[in-house]
C-alpha cells in the first residue's frame, strides 16, 4: 500500500510542471467564456422576463454543459488529458530506468489510470463550480437573472459525462502510453468529434446502434442525464444550421391538374425511436471501461526498446 501511495504522490508531482495541470484550467475558462457569449450575456440588464423566458433562463446552465460542454470541449479534454500525463516519460525516454525499479511496470500503468481518472473528475467539478460562481456573479449585476443554481442537474449530467467517458479515457490511456506521438489521441479525437456532430441528431432503430459508438456515448449520455425531454438537444449545435436548412415537411395532398393525391402515411412515420436505456448505457460503459483498461495492463508489462 505504501508503494501505491508513493507512485501516486510520484504522479501528482510530475503533474505540477505538467501541460496537463494547464489543460485543466484552459478548458473549463474556455467554456465559461462561450457560455457567457451565447447565454449569460443576454442576461445582464434584464427588465422583465416572459414564462418562458424564464423557464429558459432555469435550464441555461443544464443545456450550455450537456450542449456545449458535452459537444465541443468534453471529446477534446479525453483525447488530450492521458497524452499529456505520459508526456514526461515520452519526452525524457525514462523507459529503460522504470524497467529496473522494483516496481511493476503494470502497477505504474494502473497509477497512471487512477491519477487519469482523478484529474478527469477534478475538471468535470471544477467546470461546475465555475459555471455556478459565473451565474451566481450574473445574478448579483442582474437581479432579474437571478435564480437558484441546479446542483442536482447539473451534477447528473456531469456524473453521466464520467462514466460515458470511462471507455475512451481507457482507450486513449493504452494508446497513450504504446505511442510515442501525442498527434494520434488528438486525430482520434478529432475523427470522434465529427462522428458525435454527425450522429448527435441520427436516429437509428434501435438506438444503442449509434448509442454504443465509444466517440458518441460521452454526449449521449449528458443528454440521457436530463429529465425534462424538451430540454434536450435534438441534434448537436454544429449541425443545426444545415439541419435547419434541410428540414421540411412531407406534404399530405399535391395537386397534379385538376387531380388532387392524398397521402396516408403510416402511424409510426415521425414517431421518435424509444432512446437507450440508462441501464445499458451504464453497463456497457462499464464492461466496456474495464475491458480497455485490462487490454493496456496486459500491453504495460511488454518490455520497450
Amino acid at each position: 500500500m505504501s508503494t501505491l501511495v508513493q507512485l501516486i504522490q510520484a504522479e501528482l508531482l510530475k503533474l505540477r510542471r505538467s501541460p496537463a495541470l494547464r489543460l485543466m484550467w484552459v478548458m473549463p475558462c474556455l467554456f465559461l467564456l462561450l457560455d457567457f457569449i451565447l447565454s449569460g450575456r443576454f442576461a445582464l440588464g434584464l427588465k422583465e422576463l416572459s414564462p418562458g423566458a424564464r423557464a429558459a433562463l432555469l435550464n441555461a446552465p443544464v443545456k450550455s454543459l450537456a450542449d456545449y460542454w458535452s459537444g465541443y470541449f468534453h471529446p477534446m479534454l479525453i483525447a488530450l488529458l492521458p497524452a499529456l500525463l505520459f508526456r514526461p516519460e515520452h519526452r525524457y525516454g525514462v523507459w529503460k530506468h522504470l524497467h529496473v525499479q522494483p516496481v511493476s511496470r503494470r502497477l505504474l500503468y494502473l497509477v497512471k489510470a487512477l491519477v487519469l481518472a482523478l484529474t478527469f473528475g477534478l475538471v468535470l467539478a471544477l467546470t461546475e463550480v465555475l459555471l455556478w460562481a459565473q451565474w451566481g456573479l450574473l445574478g448579483r449585476l442582474s437581479p432579474m437573472a437571478a435564480f437558484p443554481f441546479p446542483w442536482l442537474k447539473v451534477s447528473l449530467i456531469m456524473g453521466w459525462s464520467f462514466l460515458g467517458s470511462l471507455p475512451l479515457l481507457a482507450l486513449y490511456l493504452w494508446l497513450s502510453d504504446r505511442i510515442n506521438n501525442a498527434a494520434v489521441p488528438v486525430m482520434l479525437g478529432l475523427v470522434g468529434f465529427i462522428l458525435t456532430v454527425s450522429m448527435g441528431g441520427k436516429e437509428l432503430d434501435p438506438m444503442w446502434r449509434r448509442d454504443f459508438i465509444p466517440w458518441v456515448l460521452p454526449y449521449t449520455c449528458a443528454q440521457q442525464a436530463i429529465e425534462d425531454p424538451s430540454a434536450r438537444q435534438e441534434i448537436h449545435a454544429a449541425q443545426t444550421p444545415y439541419y435547419k436548412a434541410a428540414k421540411s415537411e412531407v406534404p399530405k395532398e399535391v395537386m397534379v391538374g385538376k387531380t388532387r393525391w392524398v397521402f396516408q402515411l403510416p402511424e409510426e412515420f415521425g414517431r421518435p425511436t424509444p432512446p437507450t436505456p440508462k441501464w445499458a448505457l451504464a453497463t456497457f460503459s462499464l464492461v466496456c471501461g474495464v475491458a480497455f483498461l485490462l487490454l493496456g495492463l496486459v500491453e504495460a508489462g511488454r518490455d520497450r526498446a
